[in-house]
Order: C-alpha cells, then sequence, then structure tokens
C-alpha cells in the first residue's frame, strides 16, 4: 500500500507540470480515439491554413470536429484543497476564468466553417472530476461555464462523455457509409432480382419440358403395354 500510495504521489507530481499533464491529456485523448474510430476518420495534430494546430480532429464525410484537450488543473486544486474560505473562492473564480478563457481559445482558433469544420468544436477534459465541477459550476448561476461553452458553440466532454459521442459518431458513419454506396447497393439489388426472374423464367421452361416429357412418357409407357399385350396373346396362339 506504501509503495502504491508513492506511485500515485509520483502521478500526481508529474501532473503538475503544464507540459507534462498537456502531453498527458493528449495522450488519453489519442488512445480514445484509436480504439474507438477507423483511422481515416481522425487525425492528430490537424494543423489549419494558418499554422493552428488543434489536438485532433475527427472527419465525418467532408467535414472535420475539432477536438482540444484542456487540463486546467492548479486553481480547481486549491478551490477543492483549500479549507480557507477566501483562498476557496478566489481559487473558484481563478478556475472559472480559466475554462472561460480555454473556451474561448478553442471557439476563436478551431471552429472555422470556411475549412470545413462544422460550427461546433470539443473540449477534452482527461478529468471526471474537473469536468463535474465544469458542468455544475455556480459561482454566479447554475450550470454557468457549461452554459458559457455551448454559447461559445464549444462542448465539454470528460473520459466517459467523450467515449458515448464516439460511439455515436461510429454508428453515424455505419449510417453514411450505407448513403455513400446506397446507388451501388440498389444496383446490386436490382441485378440480382433481374437474374432470379430470369432463372424462373427459365425454370418456368424447363418444367413445361419435363411436364411434356412425362406426358410423352405416358404415352409410349402406353403403347408399350399394348405392344406387350399383343405379344402375350402371340404367344399364347403359339
Amino acid at each position: 500500500m506504501q509503495q502504491i500510495a508513492k506511485d500515485v504521489n509520483s502521478l500526481n507530481m508529474l501532473l503538475h507540470a503544464p507540459k507534462l499533464r498537456g502531453n498527458f491529456g493528449e495522450y488519453l485523448l489519442y488512445n480514445l480515439l484509436k480504439d474507438t474510430l477507423p483511422s481515416q476518420n481522425y487525425a492528430e495534430q490537424y494543423a489549419f491554413s494558418d499554422g493552428a494546430t488543434v489536438d485532433a480532429i475527427i472527419r465525418l464525410g467532408k467535414n472535420i470536429i475539432p477536438v482540444d484537450s484542456k487540463f486546467p488543473l492548479e486553481s480547481f486544486e486549491r478551490y477543492i484543497t483549500s479549507a480557507d474560505e477566501n483562498i476557496k473562492k478566489k481559487a473558484k473564480t481563478e478556475f472559472s476564468n480559466s475554462v472561460k478563457a480555454r473556451i474561448n481559445e478553442i471557439s476563436t482558433k478551431y471552429i472555422r466553417p470556411q475549412e470545413n469544420t462544422f460550427d461546433f468544436a470539443l473540449m477534452y477534459i482527461p478529468s471526471e472530476s474537473v469536468y463535474y465541477e465544469i458542468l455544475t459550476n455556480d459561482s454566479k448561476k447554475q450550470y454557468e461555464l457549461f452554459d458559457y461553452a455551448m454559447k461559445n458553440r464549444v462542448i465539454p466532454v470528460s473520459p466517459n462523455t467523450f467515449y458515448a459521442y464516439l460511439m455515436s459518431i461510429v454508428y453515424g458513419l455505419k449510417g453514411l457509409k450505407i448513403e455513400e454506396h446506397a446507388e451501388t447497393i440498389t444496383k446490386k439489388i436490382s441485378g440480382v432480382q433481374k437474374n432470379f426472374s430470369d432463372f424462373s423464367a427459365e425454370l418456368a421452361v424447363l418444367g413445361k419440358h419435363i411436364s411434356n416429357t412425362a406426358g410423352k412418357f405416358g404415352e409410349v409407357q402406353e403403347k408399350a403395354k399394348k405392344v406387350e399385350s399383343a405379344l402375350a396373346q402371340m404367344t399364347i396362339i403359339f
């Protein structure tokens, strides 16, 4: 247990470095994408025309969804751990301002319909507790941060909710694939229908031939019986 506590503490210290924490968040994001979507439907470190680079994008048809990983941890930790109400209140305000700044950054830098993005982006938060605080933050009014994000067309997602989004996208991609190939599928079904119609017609002709053959066979069998009867009578005479 002491060793586990040391390992957890080491990870906690590691995540205090903003750069390493950012890399860790991106790592979790990339693994979720890799484990859920086909490789052709997402890309890492996607660069726009002016060189701005978003952590990842999801491809849906001809359009893309920008996904950026943000992890505002320092002020959140002070807010959660501090016993001093003044420090706690200040940390909560800092946290709210930090989240809003990240939302503004994503909204202005990565939502680009002129470059085939959808009119929204995803803000991936690799911590369920931070995500929950963003979702329920009520420093001024209920759901203030979440409403602010929605107003700026930025959707906050956590590992769990992002997975649900991805699964919905997977089913959507299947629908798109069927739609893209609908004409080909229709042609193939029509071809099968024609082949079956031709087969049915040939089967009917064959059945007719078999019926005629059966009729002829009956006629020949009757004649054979007559010949047999005549031969039998001749045998009696001789």
